[in-house]
């Protein structure tokens, strides 16, 4: 007897590494409800059609990925960027007589786009003179849709009442009045900042190395083996004594890999 669920989750295993137990049937059911009434086709024509398109499994993993991120969230993971990473590159660039600071960073699990900004956020705050920097950041998801809003930049006020005024005032600027009230992110912060579509379990089509990995509130939905080749990929693209920072529900202490923990989530090559 088919399990047209069962055969979802699979597929969603497969492709995007996403570990769905049994306890999320009622959910993917749920999320996949209005997409299958769109179409007029019931579950098993759907997996069908999942396997032969490109273009619906895009859809698929728009639908059953979790796209939850806000400003500064895990904020003690920006205080050591400012503190203690971007003090060190300086430090580096200046013992090696370069006449740019070069500053590489990769946020891997960009969702809606909050963490990114933040990252550009601290990057402001941290250093004054930073048009005299070489300085990108990367920033990858697995969702179209959340990469869309990502791009876009705009947030309503109750997304952005965590930031302090000053904080607020550096990145954000309010769109013409209306109703309800959206903050846009400034271009300083929009410079710094490139979104691409990107797989965790696919090639990537990325070089480094980056001095920073955010990388952060991905990997709970990944089961060990998982978790393991991924970290150990995003080892191999830190360089010397660049930092990977994690969220604090995921410990690496299960799974082998080169790094040493420095902190909380915090793992230094």
């Amino acid at each position: 007897m088919s399990d047209p669920i069962a055969d979802i989750m699979l597929i969603v295993y497969e492709v995007a590494g996403i570990s769905l137990s049994d306890t999320k049937r009622l959910m993917v059911e749920g999320r996949l409800g209005t997409r299958l009434r769109q179409l007029g086709c019931g579950l098993e024509a759907y997996v069908l059609l999942v396997r032969k398109d490109p273009k619906e499994l895009t859809i698929l993993l728009d639908l059953l990925t979790t796209n939850y991120t806000a400003w500064r969230r895990e904020p003690g993971h920006f205080v050591d960027f400012e503190r203690r990473v971007l003090p060190a590159v300086a430090q580096a660039h200046i013992k090696a007589n370069r006449a740019r600071p070069r500053l590489r960073v990769w946020c891997a699990a960009a969702a809606t786009g909050e963490e990114p900004w933040t990252i550009a956020l601290s990057l402001l705050r941290a250093i004054p003179d930073i048009v005299r920097w070489d300085v990108a950041v990367l920033a990858t998801d697995i969702s179209t849709r959340a990469l869309a809003r990502a791009r876009a930049g705009q947030y309503d006020a109750r997304r952005v009442e965590a930031l302090p005024p000053a904080d607020r005032d550096l990145a954000l600027e309010q769109v013409e009045p209306g109703s309800p009230v959206l903050f846009s992110v400034k271009p300083a912060l929009r410079a710094l900042v490139h979104f691409a579509r990107l797989n965790l379990m696919e090639y990537w089509p990325i070089r480094g190395p980056f001095d920073c990995i955010f990388c952060r509130n991905v990997m709970i939905y990944f089961d060990h083996p998982t978790q393991e080749r991924l970290v150990n990929r995003m080892a191999g693209l830190l360089a010397k004594g660049g930092t990977l920072y994690v969220g604090h529900s995921e410990s690496l202490s299960a799974i082998k890999h080169p790094l040493r923990s420095i902190g909380p989530a915090t793992y230094v090559a």
